[in-house]
């Protein structure tokens, strides 16, 4: 895909957004930055349409910005719309390979092949290739993906280390430090039920990263894990053989190749407890013991 007349829209809200951003900023390809956090959607942006016309662009990029109302949009304006994204969202599957019906790739592995951006293109670009591809394989499995792609313990360590600066600009850190030591604070008062650990975290800060983190570091293995961040209105179950089964019971979203699900309670939609989710588990748990 020519960059001369393409347009890549982001919100560079994680790692592996920052890091597509980077590196269309250093391909000198043309970028609309969203600052819409996760669970960004293009039809949230306004006057998208106007800006693509000004901008004259044939070609759209957009990254993990489902937004179905203003794609069909930009499509009616004659221009060719192109979705990087590897989530399940309610009534749109975007985790699958619309023709093969495989999972997809990391959003971030995703850019490096529609871009042909090879090791060598990398280096030209002023990035370490196996810092780069790291942030797209943890953030198609997390620590334990990197480990099945052969990175060393050490080398694990400095990818961590690089999406810990890809971040920097982005957060703040004087509160970052203070969000450490909650979440430390909730995991030591977790609890386990059926196989899996539960984690509450009853304010606003957002524990999920911070959590896995913490998990991947101290147990060193991937565990089947119910996190429920009452403040924020989030509820995750993560590593876990239950996540589809449970998307397609509650809606919601996956990710990390459909191991991992989670759900937003919000004003207007079906509100998901703890107690729902523990109910709808052992029914699967004990529907999977009489199979076996």
């Amino acid at each position: 895909m020519s960059t001369k007349d393409t347009v890549l829209i982001i919100p560079p809200n994680d790692p592996e957004a920052v890091m597509i951003f980077m590196l269309a900023k250093a391909m000198g390809l043309s970028v609309i930055e969203s600052l819409q956090p996760h669970g960004a959607s293009l039809d949230k942006e306004k006057n998208m349409g106007k800006k693509i016309r000004s901008g004259g662009w044939k070609n759209i990029v957009i990254v993990e910005m489902p937004g179905p109302r203003t794609e069909s949009q930009l499509r009616r304006m004659g221009v060719e719309v192109v979705i990087i994204d590897h989530h399940h969202y309610d009534h749109l599957d975007r985790a699958h390979d619309p023709k093969t019906k495989k999972l997809l790739p990391s959003s971030l592995e995703q850019f490096l092949k529609r871009f042909r951006i090879d090791d060598k293109k990398m280096c030209r670009l002023g990035f370490e290739p196996k810092f780069v591809r790291g942030i797209g394989i943890m953030d198609r499995g997390f620590v334990w993906a990197l480990r099945e792609e052969g990175y060393k313990e050490s080398d694990m360590y400095r990818v961590l280390a690089y999406r810990q600066e890809l971040m920097r600009p982005y957060l703040n850190q004087k509160t970052e430090a203070q969000k450490e030591r909650i979440t430390k604070e909730v995991w030591k008062q977790r609890t386990e039920w059926n196989g899996f650990t539960i984690v509450i975290g009853r304010g606003k800060t957002e524990l999920r990263p911070r959590l896995s983190l913490l998990i991947a570091l101290k147990v060193k293995k991937p565990i089947p894990l119910i996190l429920f961040e009452r403040g924020r209105g989030l509820v995750y179950v993560q590593e876990s053989p239950y996540a589809l089964a449970l998307f397609r019971k509650f809606g919601g979203f996956t990710f990390g190749m459909d191991r991992n699900w989670g759900y937003q309670n919000t004003p207007g939609v079906s509100k998901v407890t703890l107690v729902d989710i523990k109910r709808f588990l052992k029914k699967e748990i004990e529907k999977k013991a009489k199979k076996t």
